[in-house]
């Protein structure tokens, strides 16, 4: 039996782990380019006036430019060195990259500008700036529009935002600084908005740049998960996808229709047991990259039901930790998506453009109408488990197909229903259970239950099966529907927790028949 994630309705992850045994789903490699020089980090592109493409890349001793449109002459063009990091990262503006590091000493220091106009004979150094900063952790420029100026995070000065004017290309020359006193991890800009990452606060800024000079800080999103790392808005800056850079924490869509109210609207992670690291939007599509996983593409048709529509994983290696993808840039005219893998250089990917369906269910009482709460929904197909709200609903989405949805609720007989999910569709799925009647023909509900005791727990619970006889296994999920421990349960009414659980948090105990069906269900808390 293979059990997956038990989660409420509002936090809908796309499932991929039933795909997991697959190295790729929809997307191709184009090509790939790896020029030994170690480790490869962030990645751009620029395209030539003759519509030639290039990936820069942040290489470990300076940044490689690659001519990428041909997939059977992939070639490095211009190479300009830098000082040697395992963290270069690279932007571009008009015919010039720009490019900081972590790494500084002479003759490199600071912020290196690198003229692009003469490939694919040469790239050149144009500048290196370094008045106000000599390392830079991150540098980004507002990906919507060519508009002059570049960001660059996480400088050894200021830990700020050090926003430059590059109008004049050889001479950048600092326009303002958004330096509210605390380190600035990363930051995503949009016209005048500017969203910093306040990594150790666990909070995003929001700050209008309207006037550079005098960056203001207008609103802050708290981000439970911590650790803010990077974030990309939807085009029409109604929501925000928000990467936590911490194995175990999902990535966070927030809608910000009104930046004084934002509202976290679903979590997404392809495996909690690896980060999500850099998200980038373009139309419906977030392109992830999910370092130990790969390349991620996730639809956001609707952002409070991500999903997964394709990926490739590029990384071989255990889940969790620092390897693998960097980052996945899919903004280039011919759709190419490009990024720089750790170990292995640049990698070019297609995508097919993959659309998922989706199924708005509600699970009522048949002679009532009232809705049911809590009650578990699985998929035959992915055995993803789902629960009812208040109101009764559930949602969720899948790549196109038939599937089959089984809901229990306590008191009544399971029910089965079929949806067929076509690209881009919403399915409207009304499940109507009908309760056990009693042999005097009264409505009654079945006595089976789970009792835990204590509830909440610190080490130890006693688990307490009521009438269900026909018990099999019991599974002990984490939030992320990950196994922490599993049971034998036949033939027994009782058994103890009393290990694998982390101070903190919440769990669930769900209980299969021998079937393999679901049928019991308990929330344990603990403290």
């Amino acid at each position: 039996m293979n059990v997956h994630n038990v989660l409420p309705a509002l936090f809908c992850f796309a499932l991929s782990s039933f795909l997991s045994a697959q190295n790729t789903l929809n997307i191709d490699l184009f090509g790939q380019y790896n020029r030994g020089d170690g480790r490869a980090s962030g990645s751009w592109f620029y395209v030539a006036p003759d519509g030639t493409e290039y990936a820069v890349l942040g290489a470990q001793t300076g940044t490689s430019i690659i001519k990428i449109d041909d997939p059977n002459d992939i070639r490095e063009v211009g190479f300009v060195p830098g000082y040697p990091s395992n963290w270069r990262e690279v932007t571009v503006v008009g015919d010039h990259a720009y490019v900081v590091t972590e790494g500084s000493g002479a003759p490199h220091y600071g912020m290196q500008v690198i003229g692009l106009s003469q490939l694919p004979d040469t790239a050149f150094l144009t500048a290196n700036y370094s008045e106000t900063f000599g390392r830079g952790h991150i540098i980004q420029k507002d990906i919507f529009s060519e508009a002059p100026f570049v960001y660059v995070c996480g400088t050894q000065t200021t830990s700020g935002v050090h926003i430059l004017d590059v109008s004049d290309p050889a001479n950048p020359i600092q326009a303002g600084l958004y330096q509210p006193g605390y380190y600035i991890h990363d930051c995503h800009v949009r016209d005048t908005l500017l969203f910093a990452a306040a990594f150790y606060n666990g909070t995003i800024d929001i700050v209008s740049i309207a006037d550079k000079s005098n960056p203001r800080l207008i609103a802050s999103i708290d981000d439970p998960g911590g650790n803010t790392h990077s974030f990309s808005t939807t085009e029409q800056m109604d929501y925000l996808f928000v990467a936590d850079e911490l194995d175990g924490l999902p990535g966070r869509i927030f809608n910000i229709e009104e930046l004084d109210n934002p509202r976290q609207v679903s979590i997404w992670t392809a495996n909690s047991a690896s980060l999500v690291h850099n998200p980038y939007i373009l139309g419906d599509y977030a392109f992830i990259s999910h370092n130990t996983e790969g390349l991620r593409v996730v639809d956001i048709a609707d952002p409070a039901v991500p999903v997964e529509v394709g990926f490739y994983d590029t990384y071989s290696g255990p889940s969790g930790g620092f390897q693998g993808l960097w980052s996945a840039c899919p903004y280039l005219p011919s759709g190419k998506i490009i990024g720089g893998n750790r170990a292995d250089g640049l990698y070019i990917w297609t995508f097919n453009n993959a659309r998922a369906g989706r199924f708005y269910g509600q699970v009522v009482d048949s002679l009532t109408g009232a809705p049911l709460f809590n009650a578990t929904i699985q998929i035959e197909e992915t055995q993803e488990l789902f629960s009812s709200d208040l109101q009764g609903a559930f949602k969720g989405g899948y790549l196109p197909g038939t599937y089959t949805l089984h809901a229990f609720a306590p008191g009544y007989p399971p029910k089965s229903v079929s949806i067929a999910l076509a690209e881009g569709s919403q399915e409207q799925v009304l499940i109507e259970l009908a309760q056990v009647v009693s042999s005097t023909g009264e409505p009654g509900r079945a006595n089976r239950r789970i009792e835990v005791a204590p509830n909440p727990i610190r080490e130890q619970a006693e688990i307490r099966l009521v009438d269900i006889p026909e018990a099999d296994v019991a599974v002990l999920l984490n939030a992320w529907g990950q196994e922490v421990e599993r049971f034998s349960v036949e033939n027994r009414t009782s058994f103890t927790i009393d290990r694998g659980i982390k101070a903190g948090g919440s769990y669930w105990l769900v209980v299969y028949g021998r079937n393999g069906e679901v049928i019991g269900r308990a929330r344990i808390l603990v403290r």
